[in-house]
This record gives structure tokens, C-alpha cells and sequence, in this order.
């Protein structure tokens, strides 16, 4: 009899405990569920006021005085993808950033009056002006420097070459050959390969989980460890060699497509010779050293291509001030008017060199007109 009491009085001092462990257990469980149908509320409720604030902001007058100011949504560009292509920016309207539903950036100014001419500009974000407005981009600015010509901005974000291509056929398939296609931004298909990235990373399809989003972004808090994928020489020489492949391959493609193209590699802030002293700090000096003998070898790689179509602009951008928004290459305004100049010289050298360059525009080339 004393053991089965002593036992009944254990349990009878365990069972409470046992109680409010269980209860505690359910209360994890509540919050945990709660959090699950709170979080991803939150994160679009928090996207969509960031929108709302951006269009605010843009709506005002805006006064850029500042090379190194950046115009972007707050929320950040929306975009869709497409069967291999990604990244295409979806519609998106601003006093300082309009985008058709087609991906198409507006230049920020009337068409000209005559249209003689027709040029698309494809390329991943520098192209497109990410971080500028809509009158700042390359592709405006060509746009003002030609007689009689509209240039159509179908640069997309983290738009590698090969996507590239394949808009560049989606876009000629659908609306018509134009007289003139310009590929800018093929380095950002190296950059793509070799960027360095945290060694803690919890995929996208993951983060809806609070508590895994909360443990990511801790552990990044705590730890600046970074995996860089061309630290070997051997996959460094595999990203540069991809890099390559990927402008013979856009090569290839254009000629056989028959329309007057010309693909340019845009400086970034890894190229010798660049001035990167406002955006280069502590956090981003060892991954850009990484970077710079990255695009060296890529350098060595280039110098080697005999493609009379292919300009490198790598080493245009003058060494007196930073012309860069950020370490992703991103020109400022000021940056994407020098390249535009440069890109001009390189094609037709002065206005009067360009009906030389285009025959006049007709209809029998198939183009479909657009209309902003």
C-alpha cells in the first residue's frame, strides 16, 4: 500500500505540471498558427502601403539635383515571367516611372513627330534605368540624340543574355522587325554567376513560416560569411566562359535574324580604372575585391572577340567622381548620359551618319507601330 501511495502522490504533484506544460505546448501552437496567417497578411499589407507611399512621393515635384539619388518604387519593381524569360517589369505608373503591361518603359517625353526609325533596347536593369527616371534613361537619351527615331525600352531586371534573346524573338514575333536592335548590359550575365551570397539562406518558398524568417534573418545579422561561387579557378573560368558563350550565342542568333544589331557591354564597378569611393564601404570591400578579379579575367576573355558588332564600354566612364548608384552597377543619370554619348559615337558617329547606317523605315519590314 505505501508504494501504490507514494506513486499516486507523485503523479498527483507531476499531473499539473504536466497540465501546464500541455497548455503551453497549445499556446505555441496558437501563436505559431496566428503567425502563419498574420505574417503573409502583413507583408502584403506593407508592400502595398510602400506602393502607395512611392506614388505619393513621385507625385510631387521632384527636384534632382543629386547624381547619387535613386528612384525606385518602395515597394519594388513588380514584374512576371515568362517561359524563359524572367524578370519582365509589369505595368507600373508614376510621375517618374511608367511601364506598359508589355514590359515597355516610357522615355519620359513625346514621341518625335516623324517616325523614320525604329530601335529596341534590350539588357537586364542598367538598361532598363533602374534607379533613374523615365527621361534619364539610355534609352531616352539615344532617342533625343537621333533624328526621327523612337527607341523602345524592353530592357527587363536580373535579365541574363540568354532571356535576353529570347524577348528579342518574343518581341520581333509579336510587333515586326524594327531597323535596329541594341543588346546592352552582357556583363550583368557574369555578375549573375559569380555575385557572392550569404551562406545562410532560407528559399523564398520557405520565408511564409515566421519563425524560419525570423531564424534567417537573425543568424544574417550575426554572420557576414558569404559563399563566393568563382573563388576556384576552375568555376571562375567555367562563369567567364558562359559569359562568352552567351554573347556568340546572341551573335549568332542576330545575324541570322537580319536586322542591324549591336551588343554592348556596359562598364560596371568592378572594370580597372573605376571610381567606386561612394558606394564602396566596409561591408562591400571584400566582395568586391572578389568581384574585380572576376571581371579581369573576364577582360582578358573580350579582348579576344572578333564580332564588329560587339562595343565594350567598360573603360568610358571618366575616373573624377562615381557615376555608379550602387556595387550592382547601376548608372546614375549622369552615368547613363555618358554611355549614352559613347554608345552614339560608336554607331553612328554624328546625326548625319544615321540614314547611312538605317534605310528608311517601311512597311514592308512587318513592324507593327506602338503607341505610348
Amino acid at each position: 500500500m505505501s508504494e501504490k501511495s507514494n506513486s499516486s502522490q507523485f503523479q498527483s504533484k507531476l499531473r499539473p505540471y504536466l497540465i501546464r506544460l500541455f497548455q503551453v505546448f497549445i499556446v505555441i501552437c496558437l501563436v505559431d498558427g496566428l503567425f502563419d496567417i498574420i505574417y503573409p497578411v502583413a507583408t502584403v499589407a506593407q508592400k502595398k502601403i510602400g506602393s502607395v507611399i512611392s506614388e505619393i512621393k513621385n507625385s510631387g515635384p521632384m527636384e534632382l539635383n543629386e547624381s547619387q539619388e535613386v528612384i525606385i518604387p518602395a515597394s519594388g519593381f513588380p514584374f512576371r515571367n515568362e517561359p524563359g524569360i524572367r524578370n519582365i517589369v509589369s505595368e507600373y505608373h508614376s510621375k517618374s516611372i511608367n511601364v506598359t503591361a508589355d514590359g515597355l518603359r516610357y522615355n519620359g517625353q513625346a514621341p518625335p513627330e516623324k517616325v523614320n526609325y525604329v530601335g529596341f533596347l534590350l539588357g537586364s536593369s542598367t538598361a532598363f534605368g533602374y534607379g533613374v527616371a523615365d527621361n534619364q534613361t539610355i534609352a531616352a537619351h539615344l532617342e533625343r540624340a537621333l533624328n526621327h527615331t523612337q527607341i523602345y525600352n524592353y530592357a527587363g531586371l536580373a535579365q541574363p543574355v540568354p532571356d535576353n534573346i529570347l524577348r528579342w524573338y518574343d518581341l520581333q514575333k509579336r510587333n515586326g522587325k524594327p531597323d535596329f536592335f541594341i543588346l546592352a548590359g552582357v556583363n550583368y550575365q557574369l555578375y549573375n554567376d559569380c555575385q557572392p551570397i550569404p551562406r545562410t539562406y532560407i528559399p523564398a518558398s520557405l520565408q511564409s513560416n515566421i519563425f524560419l524568417y525570423l531564424t534567417d534573418k537573425l543568424i544574417g545579422k550575426l554572420s557576414n560569411e558569404k559563399i563566393m561561387p568563382c573563388a576556384s579557378s576552375e568555376s571562375l573560368e567555367l562563369a567567364v566562359r558562359n559569359s562568352i558563350l552567351s554573347i556568340e550565342n546572341a551573335v549568332t542568333f542576330a545575324r541570322k535574324n537580319g536586322v542591324p544589331f549591336y551588343i554592348i557591354n556596359l562598364p560596371s564597378p568592378y572594370d580597372a580604372n573605376v571610381n567606386v569611393d561612394n558606394i564602396l564601404n566596409a561591408a562591400n570591400t571584400a566582395d568586391y575585391i572578389s568581384m574585380r578579379k572576376v571581371f579581369s579575367h573576364y577582360h582578358e576573355e573580350l579582348t579576344k572577340l572578333d564580332i564588329p558588332e560587339f562595343i565594350d564600354l567598360s573603360r568610358a566612364l571618366p575616373a573624377d567622381k562615381t557615376y555608379f548608384l550602387d556595387m550592382g552597377g547601376h548608372l546614375s543619370k549622369e552615368g547613363n548620359r555618358l554611355i549614352s554619348e559613347k554608345i552614339f559615337d560608336h554607331i553612328w558617329g554624328n546625326k548625319s551618319q544615321v540614314a547611312t547606317r538605317f534605310p528608311q523605315h517601311t512597311q514592308s519590314t512587318g513592324y507593327i507601330g506602338l503607341t505610348l
